[in-house]
């Protein structure tokens, strides 16, 4: 069929094709829909479980663990905010939460990009050495490395210190080094020479030039290390017992809950606090992240 565009003349409507699938295409798609809806189900009604139970208080939980509640109460939402880890309200958790998911991304994601940046444009000598380190690095377990940092952290006197936890956050390698050496590897070489001609100098042409060009990438990059930091209890829980995270406190209120100081309905007010910053942050920018991380590998 020809239609008339702005010009008048005649050109031709493109037809939608229309995909055929066999019956055997469309039974085993009809299946993977009823598996992954089932295990859409499974992940989300420990939650729905756990959301109807803050609204009871901590007898109608015992004898009615599995109903709706008889009498609704809404003060666990409240009261929550009064139970307190290592001298630590769930307030002040929070807030450290919040300080060191912030800073410690900015931090990590600046240091990463600038050695990701350096070894992936300059040549010098051990530069594919340096880049191999960096994923001998990601073999070794956290645990591997436990004992000497706790030595070294006692040593230098920033044991259970914030600025303890900022500086080893300092460290350039990691996963946020290997999708933006990938990205930087592949851009042209061509911005930084116009810039240079321009009388920029190196830090300059990566600041200017090179930075807000990777920065779809290190936007998901950091919103990934956000809800990583968020999540982390083992790091506060070694070095730095007494800043207290949303994280730390949960693992410290389950322990308390043991011996009946914390009532589930409390704990699992607390523990959906925690989970609904993470998932809207992750649900407004999937898009981001997914693209941008795929991206990455596929320029690498």
């Amino acid at each position: 069929m020809a239609i008339l565009n702005n010009g008048g003349a005649l050109r031709a409507k493109p037809r939608k094709t229309k995909i055929k699938r066999g019956r055997a295409e469309r039974i085993w798609i009809t299946v993977a829909f009823i598996v992954f809806a089932v295990y859409s189900i499974t992940m989300i009604m420990p939650f729905a479980w756990a959301f109807i139970n803050t609204f009871k208080d901590r007898r109608e939980f015992i004898v009615n663990i599995w109903g709706l509640p008889q009498n609704f109460v809404l003060y666990n939402w409240s009261t929550c905010f009064n139970l307190t880890y290592n001298d630590v309200n769930v307030l002040g958790m929070i807030g450290n939460s919040l300080f060191f998911a912030f800073a410690c991304t900015f931090i990590s994601t600046y240091f990463s990009s600038c050695t990701a940046y350096a070894i992936s444009k300059y040549k010098f000598p051990g530069r594919n050495f340096l880049y191999i380190f960096a994923f001998m690095l990601m073999f070794i377990p956290a645990v591997g490395s436990m004992a000497a940092n706790y030595k070294l952290y006692n040593e230098l006197h920033i044991y259970d210190t914030y600025i303890g936890i900022l500086i080893g956050s300092c460290s350039g390698f990691g996963t946020g080094f290997i999708y933006l050496y990938s990205f930087f590897r592949n851009l042209p070489w061509s911005f930084a020479e116009a810039a240079q001609l321009d009388g920029a100098g190196h830090y300059t042409v990566f600041l200017k030039v090179m930075m807000p060009m990777a920065m779809p990438s290190l936007v998901a990059i950091m919103i990934m290390n956000i809800l990583g930091i968020w999540n982390e209890y083992f790091t506060f829980y070694m070095y730095a017992p007494s800043k207290v995270t949303l994280a730390l406190g949960l693992y410290g209120l389950v322990e308390q809950n043991k011996y009946g100081k914390v009532s589930y309905p409390e704990l699992f007010s607390v523990m959906l606090f925690s989970v609904v910053p993470a998932v809207i942050l992750y649900a407004a920018a999937q898009k981001t992240v997914v693209e941008n991380v795929n991206i990455g590998g596929l320029k690498g």
